[in-house]
Formats: structure tokens, sequence, C-alpha cells
């Protein structure tokens, strides 16, 4: 009798440590997918952020919740990110070394030098090459009045809120 109370013990004891262990090699992980998203302590976009999160951050999700997930970054800080922020793909280029460029790039302001020479247009390489395959003047124009636009992310979180979308819908 107690030989058989202790073998059930066992047997319990085992099944929910391989239940633990298989819960754990199973977890879902998605990816950051915006340019960059808040970890909140809550489900709502009015909740104190925990962490802010980069392009491209892992994150482990522990619960799902609606249009929210409950997650933990790498650096074992746990919160909520509303779920259209994340992809479960891997973003392509994490590796690259471009793509590793570009991200440095777009943390930073563009230098007077780099602002000087958007003026002046293009470079003569770059010019050659647009006069080649019929790229014109009022072409070139055009796209470098899009790109001298810049929209700061604070401008867009407003946008968000006032129009209740993304995680600010109700």
């Amino acid at each position: 009798m107690i030989i058989r109370k202790r073998l059930a013990l066992v047997i319990i004891t085992l099944i929910v440590g391989i239940g633990f262990f298989l819960g754990q090699a199973v977890a879902e992980t998605v990816y950051v997918q915006g340019k960059t998203a808040k970890l909140r302590a809550g489900k709502t976009s009015l909740d104190r952020v925990v962490a802010a999160l980069k392009f491209g951050d892992p994150l482990e999700v522990l619960r799902k919740d609606g249009t929210w997930f409950e997650v933990r970054t790498a650096a074992g800080v746990s919160g909520w990110i509303f779920a259209n922020k994340t992809t479960a793909t891997k973003p392509s280029g994490q590796d690259d070394e471009l793509a590793r460029l570009g991200k440095t790039f777009r943390r930073t302001e563009s230098s007077e030098a780099t602002a000087s020479a958007g003026a002046r247009g293009l470079d003569k390489v770059s010019e050659g090459y647009a006069n080649r395959v019929g790229i014109t003047k009022q072409q070139r124009d055009a796209v470098d009045r899009m790109t001298a636009y810049q929209i700061t992310d604070q401008e867009v979180e407003d946008f968000l809120k006032d129009g209740g979308l993304g995680e600010y819908a109700k």
C-alpha cells in the first residue's frame, strides 16, 4: 500500500515535470514589428510603461487576452503589448550587415553634411544612373520632397490616439 502511494506520487511528479518542460519547449515567440513599441504593466495604453522595445526584439508569449499579449523579453521583463505590434515571423535582415547599418542610421538624426548633400541633389554617379534609366528631374524632385518629409514617433502616437486606432481602439 505504501509502495503504491509512493509510486503514484513519483509518477504524478514525473508527469507534471514533463508537462512543465514540454510547455517551456513549445512556448510561442513573437517579434516586435513596429519601429518602436511599449511594454506596459497592464492591458491598456494608459498603463505604466515597463520597457521600451525595438524592431525585431523577440518576446516569449506567456498569455493572450483579446488583442493583448502578456510577454517576457530576453532581459526577463514581463508586461503587456498590443498584439498588432508583434509578428509571429522573425523580421528579415536581423543578422544582415546592411540591415544593421540601416537601423543605426534610423536611430540618428541626419547631420548637416547629409542635409546639404541632399539639398545639392544626386551625386554624379547616381545622377548618371538616373539619366540612363530615364528618371526625370521632376520625378527626382518628387522623391526628394517625399524623403525630406518626416513624422515623429509622437505624431504617430497622437494620430493613433485621436483616431482611436491600433492599441487605442475601443
